[in-house]
């Protein structure tokens, strides 16, 4: 089952790590832009931020968060399990595009690049993942426009971040 994608009006936010969040921690997706800085206004509390955080970098870079960050929000929300599997300090960063050769079946990630954050989810067959960020849902079909100049098929892995659910529900897709 496809999840819930980001609507076209937030796409201009620069929110795709706590965007990742949402797909990873089953939150209902903000529809509107109220709804997304009521979420935004939420994750700045859980975080201990200050309220002027994210104001002025409106849209680019608003809601830009850590793997800190997005460890604590996982900790907060405790929809799920999750496990560090990759970190800035380890060596041999793999980059995406090698990466997603040796993901496991039946598995979902939220990967940190340099730049940008986003949720995998891996089908019964490991060679069928989707990539959820503002973009849409991007497939191994999509894969060579990720490869262009600019994208992210080629960005060296910050951090991945596996997350397993234990009650084996289907994720949550109907919008906040």
């Amino acid at each position: 089952m496809v999840r819930a994608q980001c609507p076209t009006s937030l796409r201009k936010f620069g929110f795709c790590g706590i965007l990742a969040l949402i797909y990873a921690a089953r939150l209902p997706m903000p529809t509107s832009v109220s709804k997304l800085k009521m979420l935004l206004e939420d994750v700045k509390k859980i975080l201990y931020m200050k309220k002027g955080k994210w104001n002025k970098a409106s849209p680019k870079h608003t809601g830009a968060i850590s793997i800190t960050d997005t460890l604590c929000l996982l900790h907060h929300y405790k929809s799920c399990d999750f496990k560090v599997l990759r970190t800035k300090a380890d060596e041999k960063a793999l980059t995406l595009r090698k990466w997603v050769k040796c993901v496991e079946a039946n598995t979902c990630y939220i990967v940190h690049l340099k730049t940008h954050a986003f949720f995998v989810e891996v089908l019964a067959v490991k060679s069928k993942w989707r990539i959820y960020d503002q973009g849409g849902v991007h497939t191994r079909k999509d894969f060579h426009l990720m490869e262009k100049v600019g994208g992210y098929g080629g960005q060296q892995i910050r951090a991945i971040v596996q997350v397993t659910y234990t009650n084996q529900k289907e994720p949550s897709t109907r919008p906040a």
